[in-house]
């Protein structure tokens, strides 16, 4: 089957010397490459044009991911090796682009969070960093997750998200069931004990700069032995990206957070490493 993604090379991409990171954008359930691009409004864009790094917006077949386990994907009628297609375009803009191979990180919202897991359990290695948005670990990848080399990891969670719950449970949309999630305080404590980090972290800030009912708690992990963790507990927020679009109404999907732009901070923790 013949497949397809959008690329993004950085404007006067020659001033910048030497081998560049690479970041993987991935679109949720339902979503396409084009919708990653509008959801975040560009952003990674706008960040790669400064910084100097390339981005590449992977697309699903019939739009939902195929992580060869899981109750979505056995549900699923074409199955996908997706796990070689991901593979395959990470090799590809190695081959076309001067990619820095040590230097790739992924970030995705709902099931392109899940797909970040993905790549960072199932592609030991490959993955420099991941930033899941709008979901807790899926249940299925718990074995695949536990252990392990270090992968920093940054987490983005709305408390009040309808669909992936923060605390837990079956992710929902209109009724149907899809797959479980361990709570984010689950997810941490797993990926904490990857990386070597204490139960405690170590920075606590409040985010608060839109005038709005939300804020967001910014907690870090730095004194880890193998790599460091954080996460963005998102106060009131919903199955959405913070400062993107509102890609479906807000009785479905929550509320859109603007005290931080999910780009910014996503490509803030990438650029650490």
């Amino acid at each position: 089957m013949e497949r397809s993604y959008l690329s993004y090379a950085p404007k006067a991409a020659t001033r910048f010397e030497g081998r560049r990171p690479l970041v993987l954008a991935i679109h949720g359930g339902a979503g396409t490459a084009s919708n990653m691009l509008r959801l975040t409004r560009r952003r990674f864009n706008d960040l790669a044009n400064e910084y100097g790094f390339y981005v590449v917006y992977p697309e699903a077949v019939d739009k939902y991911w195929d992580f060869g386990e899981g109750r979505t994907s056995s549900a699923l009628e074409t199955r996908q090796d997706d796990l070689a297609y991901f593979s395959q375009v990470i090799g590809q803009m190695e081959t076309a682009y001067p990619i820095d191979s040590g230097r790739i990180f992924a970030t995705g919202i709902s099931r392109g969070g899940q797909a970040s897991y993905f790549l960072a359990c199932k592609l030991p290695g490959r993955i420099r960093a991941i930033a899941p948005f709008a979901m807790p670990l899926p249940e299925f990848l718990v074995d695949d997750c536990r252990q392990g080399a270090p992968v920093p990891i940054a987490l983005f969670n709305g408390t009040a998200d309808p669909l992936a719950p923060y605390d837990g449970g079956m992710i929902s949309f209109l009724g149907q069931m899809r797959d479980r999630v361990l709570s984010t305080n689950e997810t941490l404590a797993l990926w904490g004990a990857r990386n070597g980090c204490p139960r405690t972290a170590d920075d606590n800030m409040v985010l608060d700069r839109a005038d709005d009912d939300g804020q967001v708690e910014h907690l870090v992990w730095r004194n880890c032995s193998g790599a460091p963790m954080e996460l963005y507990r998102i106060v009131n927020g919903g199955h959405t990206w913070p400062s993107g679009i509102q890609y479906l109404p807000s009785l479905l999907v929550g509320k859109i957070n603007r005290d931080i732009d999910g780009a910014d901070e996503a490509w803030r923790f990438f650029s650490r490493f």
